[in-house]
């Protein structure tokens, strides 16, 4: 009886630390819905325009005048997230697919310790370094040095200061490729040596056998890691906010101007939240109920991709039991 009690003890109080962050995940949807339900209701369909100029609000006849679009920092966290993924996502699979299938001998092992070697490196280091970057590299190529004077881009081309959506994306992939390359190398790991044995019994060689049976049985895993990369570059704000800024006050033109300064949802935030988009150290009430409207738009989209991610995993095995 007392082993019996001793069980259901363990049982209940493992139940109770596993629903704490359902808990707490249920309590920051409902406080983000509270927290924008005044943004909502006063500003109504003008948050989806594409001028974003907050000011302190100080006499309420202003509030009127005043713009909260959304629009620039939703399109920024596109572009952000997808110069981000489209430099990490490569980096870390071929990283990923050279410590598997193509042995180099110590290099494998290097790689292996480079990538352990960057996870540790926190997130305000490669902000700071974005500055240097730029100086350093991107600014002397945008400049053209060497080129002719006749082929030299326009000078309102370029970016005016070491802060542009391409550098925020840049500098936001090296922060996810030591996150993605360990989950991507365990998808392809977890491929059962047999299979590729089989493949290459049958007469394919080594890239065909990677293109044709390891990928697509690692297709779940790698989908799973490329949704955690996504949410990864959703989520950070400190890159972001060094390398492009606090908020973006209108869409770029044109639109895929990666060059321009285009803030995404999460600086933007900052800025409402900690001052860095006026002189005055807070936003007011309106702008803090923006920000807890952008930060609820960030967890349904972190929301839909999972759900993307859990489908694909399922139709992958579907698949593959087929």
């Amino acid at each position: 009886m007392r082993k019996i009690k001793s069980i259901f003890n363990i049982r209940t109080v493992f139940l109770i630390l596993a629903m704490v962050p359902v808990v707490v995940l249920i309590l920051i949807t409902i406080n983000l819905v509270i927290g924008s339900s005044h943004a909502i209701g006063t500003l109504g369909f003008r948050l989806f325009s594409s001028q974003f100029s907050p000011s302190p609000e100080t006499p309420p006849v202003f509030v009127n005048r005043l713009s909260y679009g959304l629009l620039p920092a939703l399109w920024g966290t596109f572009m952000v997230v997808l110069i981000a993924m489209l430099f990490a996502f490569p980096v870390s699979m071929a990283f990923a697919i050279l410590a598997n299938d193509f042995s180099f001998g110590w290099i494998n092992t290097l790689i292996r310790w480079i990538i352990s070697f960057l996870s540790g490196i926190p997130p305000i280091i490669y902000a700071v370094m974005g500055s240097t970057f730029f100086l350093w590299f991107l600014w002397p190529k945008f400049q053209g040095k060497g080129l002719p004077v006749a082929s030299l881009p326009p000078s309102n081309m370029l970016p005016s200061d070491a802060s542009c959506t391409l550098l925020g994306g840049f500098m936001l992939s090296l922060l996810i490729i030591p996150f993605m390359t360990p989950l991507l190398d365990d998808a392809i790991q977890n491929v059962p040596n047999s299979i590729k044995e089989a493949s290459l019994a049958l007469g394919a060689n080594r890239w065909h056998t990677l293109r044709s049976v390891t990928i697509p049985y690692a297709l779940p895993g790698v989908i799973n890691a490329s949704i955690l990369g996504i949410l990864t570059a959703l989520g950070d704000a400190i890159i972001v906010a060094y390398t492009i800024g606090f908020g973006a006050r209108t869409l770029p033109s044109p639109i895929y101007d990666i060059l321009q300064r285009t803030s995404p949802l999460t600086s933007t935030i900052a800025g409402l939240s900690a001052g860095g988009l006026t002189q005055s150290q807070e936003t007011g009430p309106i702008g803090l109920s923006v920000g807890n409207l952008m930060g609820l738009l960030l967890l349904l989209a972190a929301f839909g991709l999972l759900g993307v991610s859990m489908y694909f995993q399922r139709k992958s095995r579907k698949g593959l039991l087929q």
